[in-house]
């Protein structure tokens, strides 16, 4: 009696199992035949020389099964893993944004506000008004937020502002900043003082987002204010560095 040890590919349940037994042992009768579904191995005790291409062709008639010599990925058992990963990748995707859904919609209202603000404006100076007018929202839309609850924000405010670490009273006069600089840039004014006041608190800002994000600790984003819990993320620090390159820009306009 000989053992003949081969790996069987293709099969998802109990019944390929006692089918591809079945056949084989029709095909000898005299065989001892064992089947693993966890393993994919086929031993078969038999005095008959077996060809493995006769093995092939008997089991080839039951469905989409191959029998090799080697033990050979399970095709099935990697496109259902494929597919799991796939699910679980756009989980995490949907997740992660769903969760900065309060974040992504305040900053796609202060873009399509400043869009149907700008559009009007001569093409020469249109980019210029959008993103005077995109300046002006966002202060608006996130001070509106932070007045709300002006204790609760400066409290979360304080945890990562370089600022506000220092001098907690800016933290609670912050949100009326914000008020007056989104008023002051929808009144369609500039000056070259308010763009680099800007860019130091918005950089005071990221410089510690910065620090929360890669490290990694869950701190909550004051941005929003006490109305509505969201910790900071990579969003935040998107949002805060458009900001400085905005000021920045506008900072080069005057000294050019």
């Amino acid at each position: 009696m000989k053992n003949y040890n081969f790996f069987v590919s293709g099969m998802t349940c109990d019944s390929c199992v006692n089918a591809i037994k079945s056949a084989i042992k029709n095909a000898y009768p005299q065989a001892t035949v064992d089947l693993s579904l966890n393993t994919k191995e086929l031993i078969i005790n038999t005095n008959l020389q077996i060809e493995l291409s006769k093995l092939n062709n008997i089991v080839g008639g039951l469905g989409d099964y191959k029998i090799n010599e080697k033990k050979s990925p399970d095709i099935d058992f990697i496109r259902l893993n494929l597919e799991k990963k796939d699910k679980t990748l756009l989980n995490k995707i949907y997740n992660y944004f769903n969760d900065k859904k309060p974040l992504i919609i305040a900053l796609l209202v202060v873009i399509a506000s400043s869009i149907c603000l700008s559009i009007n404006s001569d093409r020469y100076d249109l980019f210029n008004k959008f993103l005077s007018y995109y300046m002006g929202m966002f202060f608006i839309v996130f001070s509106f937020l932070k007045l709300l609850s002006v204790k609760g924000f400066a409290s979360s405010f304080s945890k990562y502002d370089i600022i506000s670490k220092k001098i907690y009273k800016y933290s609670l006069i912050y949100p009326f900043i914000e008020l007056f600089l989104g008023l002051y840039y929808l009144s369609g004014n500039t000056a070259l003082f308010v763009s680099i006041f800007v860019m130091l608190i918005m950089l005071s800002q990221t410089y510690g987002v910065t620090k929360v994000v890669f490290n990694k600790k869950n701190i909550r984003c004051a941005c929003m204010g006490e109305a509505i819990s969201l910790n900071i993320s990579e969003v935040t620090l998107l949002e805060n560095i458009i900001m400085i390159f905005i000021s920045s820009y506008m900072i080069y306009n005057f000294i050019s």
